[in-house]
């Protein structure tokens, strides 16, 4: 099992300055509802499903996906994804900076085919199970991406970038034009959610009530509490919990602190509590799991 992208790893290396691209081979616990954790990233990620079903959700979409499904997930975009607690769930994930595929210059390939994502006058297709001639031959591409990557042979980087521009190639002329009457507050929506996280992120540490949250937000407390479901299908107890488990599943992992020690520097005063919650999320204590991980 991937514990990183369980346990809402944001930072996860994709690849480096010099090639920003990575394959990421993910067989998830199916003991976890949560496979992965709502979060985002700069780099866009096509992930394709290798076993099992689950739901996936982007922003404010979601699609019930199964294996050989290929979900595009643009850049900055939140996505998570779940599954029912028996059911098995594999995939492999290529994720990549948009800049290796950027032009070095404005020119009509650069306006056409991606600034004109970034502005959203297009639309790619998110979910693709495949049926269609087109749709096969990007699920076998990516299968190649996956296998180069995997092999490293000479020049393999060129290769790559080949293949991404093919898969992109495939996308755009599949592409549709946004709607005129697409609702206007999405953008808002994933705004106050994504500003919510990061109060989270930066305050799990801390107590964190409702009535803050609000008076930071300015957002009426059942308002904030039915718009942050609705886009992470989670409450804000439950992300916060998960979160601040995510984080004190590290610290077991890369530290020798006391298990008493960890849960307070998590945001949970009463180990008793914490022990309940860790439980709930990991199916094991936290020295349980401070063995296995080790």
């Amino acid at each position: 099992m991937n514990q990183e992208y369980l346990l809402l790893r944001e930072e996860t290396h994709h690849g480096n300055a010099m090639f920003p691209f990575m394959v990421h081979e993910i067989e998830s616990d199916p003991s976890f509802r949560e496979r992965i954790g709502c979060h985002w990233h700069k780099e866009i990620e096509f992930l394709v499903v290798t076993k099992g079903k689950a739901e996936i959700n982007i922003d404010s979409r979601s699609y019930h996906i199964q294996k050989d499904c290929v979900i595009f997930i643009p850049s900055n975009c939140l996505h998570s994804v779940t599954a029912a607690p028996s059911e098995a769930f594999d995939f492999f994930a290529v994720d990549f900076d948009p800049a290796l595929l950027n032009s070095f210059v404005t020119d009509s390939i650069q306006q056409k085919y991606f600034d004109s994502l970034l502005s959203g006058e297009i639309s790619l297709p998110e979910c693709i199970l495949p049926g269609q001639e087109w749709e096969i031959r990007l699920l076998h591409m990516l299968e190649e991406v996956r296998q180069i990557f995997t092999r490293k042979e000479a020049a393999y980087e060129l290769l790559i970038k080949a293949r991404l521009y093919e898969i992109w190639y495939l996308l755009c002329i599949h592409a549709q034009k946004k709607k005129a009457d697409a609702p206007v507050n999405t953008d808002y929506r994933i705004s106050m959610v994504k500003s919510v996280i990061e109060y989270i992120k930066k305050h799990y540490d801390s107590p964190i009530f409702l009535d803050t949250l609000s008076e930071e937000f300015h957002i009426s407390k059942g308002h904030l509490c039915r718009l942050f479901r609705s886009i992470t299908k989670m409450s804000l107890v439950e992300y916060i919990n998960f979160y601040r488990i995510s984080q004190s599943a590290s610290l077991l992992t890369e530290t020798d602190r006391e298990i008493s020690e960890i849960a307070v520097m998590t945001g949970f005063n009463n180990i008793s509590y914490y022990n309940k919650i860790f439980r709930k999320y990991m199916h094991m204590t936290p020295s349980a799991f401070r063995q296995t991980s080790r």
